[in-house]
Order: C-alpha cells, then sequence, then structure tokens
C-alpha cells in the first residue's frame, strides 16, 4: 500500500506532466484477507506520505457502505467505517459510496464488481443495456457533453422581460417561459444526443492498435478481435451533462431550487433528462445517461461567454462561475442536513455520475461522531455519492497542518504552503492553480456545520 500510494502520488504520466489520476473503491469485503487490505489502505491514508506525512492526493479512496456490511456497530467492517471517518476527519479522503443507492437495483449482492462504485470526480457507469447489467468493472464514461442551461433560460426571454431581469426584476408569465424553455432544453438533448453519437462512432472506428493496453489487458471488457473497439465501447457511457441549474432556475422564476417553487422546476427539468436519456437507450442500444457535470473549468469559461452576451445580471452573472451542475449555491447558509435534503431530490435522476458534499469547518477533525451521523444521514437520504470537506493547509517546511490564514505557517513562518482543497471529485494539491472561477467558488463556499460540530 505504501508503494502503491507513493507511485500514484509521483508517476508523471498523464500527457507526460500531470498525476494520473485514480480511484479505489473499497469497504465491502468481509473476508479477513479484504479486511486487512481494506485497513492497510486506510492506515496508509491516515500516516501520509513523505517525511512530513503529508496529504496524499491519489488516489481518491472511496468507501462503498452497505446495509450489515458497515453502517452500524455489530456488522463485520463497522470498526473499518470508523477507521474510514478517521481518515476522512484527517485527509478529506475517503468520500463514501452507497451500495444501496436506489439506482443500482439489480445488482448481485454475491458479485462486489456490481456494488455501486464511481470514479473519483463522480462518473459513475449505470445499468448496461448491452448486456453487462450492473457490472461496473471494464466499464468507463465514453464521451461526456454538457449543456449550459443558463444560456438556454436566456434564450427564451422577450426582450422587455431581459431587461427588467438586469434590473433584478422578474418579468412576463412564468409558465409560459417555462414551456419555451422546457421545448428548447428537448431541442437541445436531442443535439447533444447526435454529438455524443458521432462522438461515439469515430471512437469506435479506431484502430485497437492506437490503444491495446485497453483491449489486451481487459481494462476494458467485452472486446470481440473480429468486431473492433466498439464490441468494448458500447458497454461504456454516453454521458448528457448540464451546468447552472440554480442560475437557470434564477433567470425563470426569480428563485433556486432551495425553495418549494424552484424545486418543482428543478425537478420538471431532471426529469426531462432522464426520460430523453432513457428513449436514447432504448433507441440507440447504447447506454446515454444523465451527467451532473464536474465544470472544473466550464464553469468560469461559461460564465465568461455569458457575460460578454449579456453583462452582469444580478444572482446570475455576477459572479465569477456558474453553480456546478444540480449543486445549492455555495454562498447559501444552511445545515449539512438541509443542504443534503435538498440536493438528495434529484440526484436520483442521474445514472452517469453526481456528487453531494457539505461543507464544515477544521474542527470536525476531533468529531468522528458527528461525521458519522453526517454521512449515514446522506446514505439513508438515498444519496449515491457523498464527501465531507473542509480545509487542509500544509507547510511544506515544517510539516504543520491545519486550517491557516493567510499564506504564513503559524510554525516556522515559510511561505511554502500547500493549501488543499475539494475542487470538484477529487483533491486539488493547490487551490490556486485553478482558473479564476473555480479559486472564486472555492472562496465564497459557507459552511454547512450549524449545531452539529459544537
Amino acid at each position: 500500500v505504501e508503494a502503491l500510494i507513493h507511485n500514484l502520488n509521483t508517476l508523471q504520466s498523464r500527457p507526460g506532466s500531470q498525476l494520473p489520476f485514480s480511484s479505489l473503491n473499497y469497504g465491502s469485503c468481509t473476508l479477513p484477507e479484504g479486511q486487512m487490505v481494506i485497513e492497510a489502505l486506510l492506515d496508509g491514508s491516515i500516516r501520509g506520505t513523505g517525511k512530513h506525512h503529508l496529504t496524499p492526493i491519489f488516489p481518491c479512496g472511496i468507501f462503498q457502505l452497505g446495509k450489515g456490511i458497515n453502517r452500524k456497530p455489530g456488522d463485520p467492517n463497522y470498526y473499518l467505517f470508523r477507521k474510514a471517518l478517521q481518515s476522512t476527519a484527517k485527509r478529506i479522503y475517503p468520500n463514501y459510496a452507497n451500495i444501496d443507492w436506489s439506482g443500482n437495483k439489480g445488482y448481485d449482492k454475491n458479485d462486489p464488481r456490481t456494488y455501486f462504485s464511481t470514479m473519483g470526480c463522480r462518473t459513475a457507469n449505470g445499468y448496461d443495456i448491452n448486456g453487462f447489467g450492473q457490472l461496473k468493472d471494464g466499464r468507463g464514461n465514453i464521451c461526456p457533453q454538457t449543456i449550459i442551461l443558463p444560456t438556454l433560460a436566456m434564450e427564451v426571454l422577450e426582450e422587455s422581460e431581459l431587461e427588467d431581469l438586469r434590473k433584478g426584476v422578474i418579468s412576463g408569465d412564468k409558465e409560459k417561459k417555462l414551456d419555451k424553455f422546457m421545448r428548447l432544453l428537448s431541442r437541445k438533448i436531442d443535439q447533444t444526443k447526435d454529438s455524443l453519437i458521432d462522438r461515439f462512432e469515430w471512437i469506435a472506428s479506431q484502430n485497437p492498435k492506437s490503444a491495446p493496453f485497453m483491449w489486451k489487458n481487459g481494462t476494458m471488457k467485452g472486446y470481440i478481435p473480429e468486431e473492433g473497439i466498439r464490441s468494448a465501447l458500447k458497454h461504456g457511457t454516453l454521458a448528457v451533462g448540464q451546468l447552472g441549474l440554480a442560475e437557470c432556475l434564477q433567470i425563470l422564476i426569480g428563485k433556486t431550487h432551495t425553495t418549494e417553487e424552484g424545486m418543482e422546476v428543478a425537478k420538471r427539468i431532471e426529469r426531462l433528462f432522464k426520460k430523453k436519456c432513457s428513449e436514447f437507450k432504448e433507441e440507440y442500444k447504447l447506454n446515454f445517461g444523465v451527467y451532473y457535470t464536474p465544470a472544473e473549468n466550464l464553469c468560469f469559461t461559461a460564465m465568461k461567454k455569458f457575460k460578454g452576451k449579456y453583462g452582469v445580471i444580478p444572482k446570475v452573472s455576477d459572479r465569477e462561475y456558474f453553480t456546478n451542475s444540480i449543486h445549492v449555491p455555495v454562498w447559501e447558509e444552511m445545515t449539512p442536513f438541509q443542504k443534503v435534503d435538498i440536493e438528495s431530490q434529484l440526484t436520483g435522476y442521474s445514472s452517469s455520475g453526481c456528487i453531494t458534499y457539505v461543507e464544515v469547518d477544521s474542527k470536525v477533525r476531533s468529531n468522528i461522531d458527528a461525521l458519522e451521523e453526517m454521512v449515514n444521514y446522506m446514505m439513508d437520504k438515498d444519496i449515491p455519492y457523498a464527501a465531507i470537506n473542509f480545509p487542509i493547509d500544509n507547510c511544506k517546511e515544517c510539516g504543520y497542518s491545519g486550517d491557516m490564514e493567510g499564506d504564513t505557517c503559524p510554525v516556522c513562518g515559510s511561505d511554502n504552503i500547500e493549501h488543499l482543497g475539494r475542487v470538484t471529485g477529487y483533491l486539488s494539491s493547490d487551490v490556486r492553480r485553478f482558473n479564476e472561477g473555480k479559486q472564486n467558488e472555492f472562496k465564497d463556499r459557507t459552511k454547512h456545520e450549524e449545531h452539529i460540530l459544537v
């Protein structure tokens, strides 16, 4: 395990200049040997890397939680869940995957390869229409594409409605606007489908020799040499993504999905995404699915283009980024339970990947019971993939780790500081390396911690 963690944090093999993104899903094996491996992975995470025992960026640990396996005292792997919480409290990892998630119905309890698992960022594979069912191993997200919801919402406004919106006023007939928006969104989803099929067919037409490791080693399952690489790729996912649900709702009705009216409209939008993807899946025999896009760069670049066309609109484009997918806007003040209550109403519409996280203060490090309460609450609310966020600042000179104010170590005075944080699903080695939009989003995040950590 030490060698694995060391290699994954030092091998610069992704385009020759970047650490390979890697994730490990674990926690469900109750065999003695499996328990030993899980415990070693958690110990390695807790111990950290290098002489200062710093937080490893990779692999992204994802602890699979299941009823009767590790959720409660008396479960065979409950002690490993408690150790996972210790690791989360110190390293932010592991995140938590919900084996009992309703969106993974039909999995084989005797085959862990069918348990719900995910890539660290959030990508997941739903039911395979081409024969593999809920098998997760050997499949992947072949090509995603994202619809910018706020831009679509602007396109349905009349000129007078647009002028009022710039003044912070919502005018016009809401239902008429919503009907126009839903028709436009339906067309855009159709166009996205056509684009994804074009991309898929192009990828599937490539010579197997372009990536022999993928096929000869079974990294992608189902490869039949006589049929070409399409025989394996057809088991993967074609993901229809989305960005900026909160701002879209603000444009259309002047409220976000943190309100009852906003949630009603949000569900109407997500039902359309799911319905269309289900129809595409049956018609084309390809695994179309709804994807709640990470948008590390897109949140910023889409906002720049939006501002260039429409200018600064109150509560819509008065920041440097769009809200990620269906998330509650990061500046909204609420408890962790309230945030989960809101987002859990929408995560079930996604089969190709989503994440729900709560933002807390670094004092959570000393409150494992509070962490357990939050994680279990997310599992009970049928959240498929959950995570906890809090600041971790590391001094690379003396090894001090904590929530630092500014860029100077309070112990040794060094300015060689690393500001770790979760930008999407993965940790970032230093959030200052990200684009302006993500840096501002990171700064705007409100701690969702009322009463649970006191």
